[in-house]
């Protein structure tokens, strides 16, 4: 768990996925396989391939703010990039990639009144605090910047916590199937899947590779705390989406749902399954991709999910490991 530690920790908002791409591309050279980066910015790794590979992909980008302009006081005012709340970020220590690094931590505007109306937060009422002036901010930034948050993960008992476990417990799969990778595999980290319905790295390289089968190796929300009505647990395996947004996205043909059943009930693996409502994977968008490509979502299930403090069971990391591992030698 110290390696998905140190990957939860490295700031890698959407469109700035350098410090996730570097730590990536040198965990697979470690492992002797074939590395490429294409234009979109993603990281294919490979042992041996031929026509029509098998491809898991997980995103190396994560939620954070963009900057939308610096008021006359040089406070920086921002946007989100992705979806999340705006309270997930009062008090939060950030970095903005500029022309230079520039570290703020971000506040709300001062309240006159304390009434219902006035404490409904808006990221309209969110601003940006550093020790620079205007006129400095003026010479670094630019609207459209993107930064991210800082967070030190935290490893107890059973359970890892932190930020950007969407998705860097799925990086962290990749790494550990990249120890004894068969052939005709591609492992693929991918960019922009925060801000995009098209997964957009995965998306633009699904045309050069032409899989037979595509795999998200992605997180997906557990709701077994307070308010939560409890269908999807921790410590109770990997999820199996077996449809998205409302069954738009159909991303698993039955077969595919049979083999990863068969698979799991052999290697003594929980599942459980879920439809999402208002979310997607890459999976669904690569579904529709070249005359529709066989696509599967398998998640690990974490707790408060678009945070940054999401929370995963270990043995729910292990078992998508184990599941995946026995999968794709299956297939």
């Amino acid at each position: 768990m110290e390696l998905l530690k140190r990957l939860s920790e490295l700031i890698s908002p959407a469109g700035r996925e350098d410090q996730v791409r570097e730590f990536l591309v040198n965990q697979f050279e470690s492992l002797d396989l074939k590395v490429e980066q294409d234009d979109s910015g993603n990281v294919i790794a490979y042992k041996k391939i031929d026509r029509n590979p098998i491809v898991l992909s997980a995103h190396m980008d994560e939620i954070g703010i963009i900057v939308k302009y610096i008021d006359e006081d040089g406070f920086i005012r921002i946007v989100p990039l992705g979806g999340y709340l705006p309270e997930y970020l009062l008090s939060k220590d950030v970095l903005i990639y500029g022309r230079e690094i520039i570290e703020g931590s971000v506040h709300r505007e001062f309240l006159e009144e304390w009434d219902d109306e006035s404490r409904k937060l808006k990221f309209k009422n969110l601003f940006v605090q550093t020790e620079l002036s205007k006129d400095e901010l003026d010479k670094i930034l630019y609207p459209g910047a993107v930064g991210g948050v800082k967070q030190n993960a935290k490893i107890g008992k059973s359970y890892i916590s932190g930020k950007a476990l969407d998705d860097r417990i799925g990086l962290y799969v990749l790494i550990e199937l990249a120890k004894d990778l068969p052939d005709n595999i591609v492992l693929m980290g991918s960019t922009e899947e925060e801000v995009s319905h098209y997964g957009k790295g995965a998306a633009n390289a699904v045309w050069k590779l032409e899989p037979k089968l595509f795999i998200a190796v992605d997180v997906g929300e557990a709701n077994d705390y307070p308010g939560g009505e409890k269908y999807i647990k921790l410590s109770s395996g990997p999820e199996i989406t077996v449809q998205e947004i409302r069954g738009i996205g159909n991303v698993i043909k039955r077969k595919y749902l049979d083999i990863i059943d068969n698979t799991a009930k052999r290697e003594g693996i929980p599942l459980q399954y879920r439809i999402t409502i208002d979310s997607a994977t890459e999976a669904s968008n690569v579904f529709y991709l070249k005359g529709g490509i066989p696509s599967l979502a398998i998640c690990t299930p974490i707790r408060y999910i678009h945070t940054f403090n999401e929370y995963a069971n270990i043995k729910d990391i292990e078992n998508t490991i184990r599941l995946l591992k026995a999968l794709i030698n299956t297939l």
